[in-house]
């Protein structure tokens, strides 16, 4: 990998969180994507259950906190359970805006198939290809960032050392998978 690569942000790794990351990261700055393997192995493709988020009208995020934390038997981290389901319709909404495709309902109109599944007390599970949400959010995300111009994309490369001067990251050391760096 001989060379210098610059980018105001550096996101390792391509799973949801990586993704995400670097396209929101992409609306300010430039940003660098490096990942250890192809672009669409990151360990999301693989999730097969869905996305729990208080959609329906008849829902609502105070009322899917109520059911996590239910679940939860006392162990919730409440800020977690407020972030999570306070938040959960905007990152369900940004993912559709990516172009996540979640299963619609069947019949007319055009309202998401939401699931009722363990733990829940209001149907709020949302599916894409039946079980392979994970690969369709991966797909999806994947190609978003391979489309936007501000985010750079480094496949089969790992971290090997962050860069600190003065207590703040100031680069990195990546290494190619032929072993260059």
């Amino acid at each position: 990998m001989a060379g210098q690569l610059e980018a105001e942000v550096l996101v390792v790794g391509s799973g949801i969180a990586g993704l995400m990351a670097a396209l929101r990261a992409a609306r300010s700055a430039t940003v660098l994507l490096v990942m250890k393997a192809d672009l669409a192995q990151g360990s999301t493709r693989s999730a097969q259950g869905g996305i729990a988020a208080a959609l329906d009208p008849a829902d609502s995020p105070a009322q899917h906190a109520r059911d996590t934390r239910t679940a939860g038997a006392g162990l919730c981290e409440e800020e977690a359970v407020r972030v999570l389901c306070g938040e959960g319709p905007e990152a369900v909404a940004e993912l559709i805006d990516r172009g996540v495709r979640f299963d619609r309902a069947e019949g007319p109109g055009s309202a998401y198939a939401l699931c009722l599944e363990g733990a829940h007390g209001r149907p709020r599970i949302l599916h894409a290809g039946g079980d392979a949400t994970g690969h369709a959010i991966q797909q999806a995300l994947g190609t978003a960032a391979l489309e936007e111009r501000r985010i750079g994309v480094r496949e089969h490369t790992a971290l090997v050392d962050l860069l600190v001067e003065d207590g703040h990251v100031v680069g990195a050391e990546l290494m190619a998978a032929d072993g260059s760096r």
